[in-house]
C-alpha cells in the first residue's frame, strides 16, 4: 500500500510538472490572427508595473537581439535565433488576417513558473518586407502609457511601414533605479540603455545609414498634464521646429482631419513634454551612444519623433491619413 501511495505521488508530480511545463509552452499567442491581436496577447502577458519582473539582458544577448533584428530588416524570418536567445525568444512569420499581409515577429515566450507572465519582459519587434514608407513605430511605454501600443502596431500597418517595436515590460516593473538616469527605473526603456529596445535603435540607425528614414515614438500624458493642449509634437529638443520640418506638416495635415484638436510643437510655451531625456532620442540627434545618459542633444537631426497625447487622442483611425500625407 505505502509503495502505491508512492508511484501515485509521483505520478501526480509529474502531471503537475507536465502541466506547467505545457502551460509554459503556451506564450505564444497561437491564435492571434491580427497584429492588433498579437500584440494585446503579449501585452496581457508582459511584467506590470511594481512586479520587480525585469532582467536586463547581458551584451551577448543584446548582441544577439541586435543579429536578429538585422537579418529581419534584410528580409529573413525563417534563420533559427541566435543560442543566446533561442532558449526565451521566437521568430515567425504571422499573416494578419484582415490585411492578408505576411510579417515577420520577434517575441518573447518563455514562462518557466507557468505564472501566464514572461520571464525576463525582453520586447517585441516585427518587420514589413514589403513596406512603403521607411518608419519605425514604437511603443516605449506598453501598459503605462494606455493604449499606445496598439495604437502604435495598427499605424505600422496601415501606413506600410518597415518596422513596429514595443518594450517588453511596463516601464515601472523594475525595483532597480536605472544606471542610466536614475530618476528613472531600469525596465524604463526611454531612459536606459541596458535593454533590446535601444539596441534595436542602434541597429536600425546601422541599417539605415544615411538613408531616410524616420522613428515615430507614441507615448500618452495625463489629461491634466500640458492642459493647453490635447497632442504635443517634438524631436526629443526644447528648440521651435524650422519651417520645412516634418513635424510642422504633421501636424498641418492632422488638423485637416482633426481641426478641433490643438497640437503643441517646441517653442509654442504650450508644453514642456519635448522628450529631451529620452535616449534614442539623442542618439539619433546625433549624441555619441555612450554619452546618451547624460548629454542633452544640441539639435535635431529629423529623424526622431516624439508624440505625447492625452487619453482621449490615442485612436489611430485619426492619425492614419495625416502619417501618410506626412510621409507620402
Amino acid at each position: 500500500m505505502q509503495l502505491e501511495r508512492s508511484i501515485a505521488l509521483l505520478f501526480g508530480i509529474g502531471v503537475l510538472m507536465t502541466s506547467r511545463a505545457a502551460r509554459a509552452a503556451e506564450l505564444t499567442c497561437p491564435s492571434s490572427a491580427t497584429l492588433e491581436a498579437l500584440v494585446s496577447c503579449i501585452r496581457g502577458q508582459m511584467p506590470g508595473g511594481d512586479s520587480g519582473v525585469f532582467v536586463a539582458p547581458s551584451a551577448a544577448q543584446m548582441d544577439a537581439w541586435r543579429s536578429a533584428v538585422r537579418a529581419m530588416l534584410r528580409g529573413t524570418c525563417s534563420a533559427a535565433l541566435p543560442p543566446a536567445l533561442s532558449p526565451f525568444m521566437q521568430r515567425r512569420i504571422l499573416r494578419d488576417g484582415e490585411s492578408g499581409r505576411r510579417y515577420c515577429a520577434l517575441l518573447e515566450i518563455a514562462d518557466r513558473n507557468g505564472d501566464r507572465i514572461v520571464d525576463r519582459g525582453v520586447g517585441t519587434f516585427i518587420v514589413d518586407a514589403a513596406a512603403e514608407r521607411e518608419l519605425s513605430h514604437q511603443a516605449a511605454h506598453p501598459l503605462a502609457d494606455v493604449g499606445t501600443e496598439l495604437e502604435a502596431v495598427t499605424l505600422f500597418k496601415e501606413t506600410r511601414s518597415r518596422s513596429f517595436l514595443m518594450a517588453g515590460a511596463h516601464r515601472d516593473a523594475s525595483f532597480a533605479a536605472s544606471n542610466c538616469q536614475s530618476a528613472s527605473t531600469s525596465s524604463d526603456v526611454a531612459h536606459d540603455v541596458a535593454n533590446v529596445f535601444h539596441a534595436s535603435q542602434l541597429e536600425l540607425a546601422s541599417h539605415y545609414g544615411s538613408t531616410p528614414w524616420w522613428t515615430i515614438q507614441w507615448h500618452g500624458m495625463a489629461a491634466g498634464t500640458c492642459a493647453s493642449v490635447d497632442v504635443h509634437l517634438s524631436h526629443g529638443v526644447d528648440a521651435a521646429p524650422t519651417d520645412a520640418d516634418r513635424i510642422l506638416a504633421l501636424r498641418r495635415n492632422l488638423l485637416v482631419y482633426r481641426p478641433a484638436w490643438r497640437v503643441g510643437v517646441p517653442g509654442s510655451q504650450l508644453c514642456s513634454r519635448n522628450a529631451t531625456t529620452n535616449v534614442q532620442g539623442r542618439f539619433l540627434n546625433g549624441v555619441p551612444a555612450g554619452r546618451v545618459c547624460g548629454s542633452a542633444a544640441g539639435r535635431a537631426s529629423g529623424r526622431f519623433v516624439h508624440i505625447e497625447q492625452d487619453p482621449g487622442f490615442r485612436d489611430p483611425d485619426s492619425w492614419i491619413a495625416a502619417v501618410m500625407d506626412t510621409w507620402p
